[in-house]
């Protein structure tokens, strides 16, 4: 789990894409392409995963075995297609956890703020 441990170098957003990258795959295998337009969908176009942010974040997710890819033509290397490891599938909760939680406290925060700025 070392994905999420070194968090100086782990950003949220990373975290955030690393949990939609593996709940789109859970679905269906995915090659990169297919899985930013899942997110930008899903997303309402919030998240638009640039391919310089999204491939070295697919890499790390399957070197880190959660994750693994597979040429859809070996000879020509044109799409890698990813599909989820058991250990991406445990992975999935972890990351749950992680990412509720954090949205509750921003949740929070906002709503503090909210209240203050405009229902007094």
């Amino acid at each position: 789990m070392s994905f999420i441990k070194n968090k100086e170098s782990k950003t949220w957003i990373k975290i955030v894409t690393a949990l939609f990258i593996l709940k789109i795959v859970a679905r269906q295998s995915a090659y990169g392409n297919q899985i930013a337009e899942e997110i930008k969908r899903i997303t309402q176009q919030t998240l638009q995963p640039n391919p310089n942010f999204l491939y070295p974040l697919l890499r790390t997710m399957e070197e880190e075995g959660y994750l693994e890819g597979k040429w859809e033509n070996p000879t020509t290397r044109s799409k890698r297609i990813y599909i989820i490891t058991p250990s991406g599938r445990n992975y999935v909760q972890i990351l749950q956890e992680k990412v509720y939680a954090k949205f509750l406290e921003i949740e929070r925060r906002q709503q503090a703020i909210r209240k203050f700025l405009f229902e007094e």
